[in-house]
């Protein structure tokens, strides 16, 4: 089994907390950007596949290695991202 599809499994394995973390720490960052470290193409892939992102994967013309461009956070992303935050409001309220 190659690297990249351990990594891609790792990522899915680890479920929607592990999505929302990932979603969590681009959630300030300015868009649109690349990634090109196999473990973060991953999480991107993660992130497409589930909706939370729009953006998309490809191969770099420098070194055929693997991509992937985040445009922006879409909204079922944002909502998701907005439902955690209410939630932890909420815990905190108590």
């Amino acid at each position: 089994m190659a690297d990249e599809e351990r990594e891609e499994q790792g990522a899915a394995a680890n479920g929607d907390g592990a999505l929302l973390d990932v979603l969590r720490r681009i959630e300030r960052a300015n868009f649109p950007f690349r990634v090109a470290t196999p473990a973060l193409v991953a999480e991107i892939e993660a992130l497409l596949r589930a909706g939370l992102v729009e953006g998309g994967v490809g191969r770099s013309p420098v070194d055929a290695g693997k991509i992937a461009v985040v445009r922006r956070i879409s909204a079922l992303g944002r909502a998701r991202l907005a439902l955690t935050r209410d939630s932890a409001r909420g815990a905190l309220e108590w």
